[in-house]
């Protein structure tokens, strides 16, 4: 994440007991996160893990079903946009990386000069919302790095980082569901973070 980035924890939902009354969760949401740590992931990680208070911004389109969740993430600072899917037990979202329509962001410059690619691999987004129009969480992302143009890794990348959800009051029909884009109204997508070092 790199820019949101959106991660990797791995998801399990217990069949053993039911899920508690959940809110409704479903509509945009717009996440400010700061970059906790980098694992891994050869210059890339070294550059991040020197960076001071990265941050980024990551839109969420969210469709809601009971309590089976849908969601479209599109990052701020690293150009990616990724379908999730979850559940929501009470207030708690929990989110696993699907597919990405736009995962690889080419050209990341390392701290020493060097120049990587990296591609999402996997993800996850964990939250807990209150009353619909809040939430903290933390999104921890695995990616790939490769050398410019090359198709062999050479190293793997884990990021994590926490954010805080805002919940900006959109239902479902004002905006493109799982089409990569965000919100109408919303710049066309393109979300402005002036002022703010982002995660690549």
């Amino acid at each position: 994440m790199i820019g949101v980035i959106a991660g990797v924890l791995a998801l399990s939902w217990g069949c053993s007991s039911p899920l508690s009354p959940s809110m409704g969760v479903g509509g945009a949401w717009v996440a400010n996160a700061t970059f906790v740590s980098a694992s891994g992931g050869e210059c890339v990680g070294a550059t991040l893990q020197a960076a001071d208070a990265a941050r980024d911004v990551f839109t969420t389109a969210m469709r809601q079903s009971g309590s089976t969740l849908e969601a479209t993430v599109a990052s701020a600072a690293n150009g990616t946009s990724c379908a999730y899917g979850g559940m929501l037990d009470g207030g708690a979202v929990a989110l696993g990386l699907t597919s990405c329509q736009t995962g690889r962001v080419a050209a990341v410059r390392c701290g020493n000069g060097s120049f990587r690619d990296v591609q999402l691999v996997s993800g996850a987004i964990t939250a807990n919302v209150t009353a619909r129009t809040v939430g903290n969480g933390t999104d921890t992302s695995t990616w790939n790095v490769f050398a410019p143009g090359d198709s062999t890794p050479l190293a793997s990348l884990t990021l994590t980082a926490r954010f805080v959800w805002t919940f900006l009051g959109l239902p479902s029909s004002d905006y493109h569901v799982f089409t990569g884009t965000i919100f109408p109204g919303y710049a066309d997508g393109t979300i402005s973070i002036e002022g703010t070092d982002t995660f690549c």
